[in-house]
């Protein structure tokens, strides 16, 4: 399939879809611990970069892999150029991108994703970000064009990012009970007639 006729299909379509290697898949939905994370990630962005002329964006906003033709819907992902202000629902220059870790998508975003990512030019920095502890490990490209892993462990800690700091306190702030408890029963209620 080719992007022209990914793009048509899709508007057709009431789900979200992403457009990888040539292929259409259907984008499941999320733990709430996975969009809470996402969501705490987004906001200490925004606040972080408040006053910049980067834009911080969620998955509703696809990612446009240009030299691939790719569409995909990174967790969160921040772009600071007058093209991407410019346009309303593709972007295409992100300088730097954060996926949430989940059992179902793990492979594909620290495997093809991680890899096609790697060749956005003007991508500075990737965040991975773990749902089952305080966990990040920040992936940032150095002068060289190099790859360079830092590591981020716990509450407490504080993340090194090339122009900003972030603390994982707020990126895993206020998260949802990691048991799941089994919801009250819901009973009739008789109708007064």
């Amino acid at each position: 399939m080719t992007l022209e006729g990914f793009l048509a299909w899709e508007a057709e379509q009431p789900e979200r879809w992403a457009f990888f290697n040539g292929e259409a898949f259907m984008m499941a939905g999320g733990s709430d611990i996975h969009n809470a994370i996402s969501l705490n990630t987004a906001f200490a962005l925004r606040q972080t970069l408040r006053g910049t002329r980067c834009n911080v964006f969620m998955s509703d906003v696809r990612l446009r892999l240009a030299e691939s033709d790719d569409l995909v819907h990174p967790d969160v992902f921040v772009t600071g150029t007058d093209a991407d202000r410019a346009r309303r629902q593709v972007k295409e220059d992100p300088v730097l991108i954060a996926e949430v870790l989940s059992p179902s998508t793990e492979a594909s975003d620290r495997g093809d994703k991680f890899a096609a990512y790697r060749r956005l030019a003007g991508l500075k920095t990737v965040l991975f970000l773990s749902q089952d502890r305080a966990h990040v490990e920040c992936f940032t490209r150095g002068e060289d064009g190099r790859w360079v892993l830092s590591e981020a462990s716990g509450e407490t800690a504080r993340l090194a990012l090339p122009d900003f700091e972030l603390a994982l306190a707020d990126l895993y702030r206020d998260l949802p009970d990691a048991e799941p408890s089994d919801p009250a029963p819901i009973t009739p209620t008789p109708s007064a007639a």
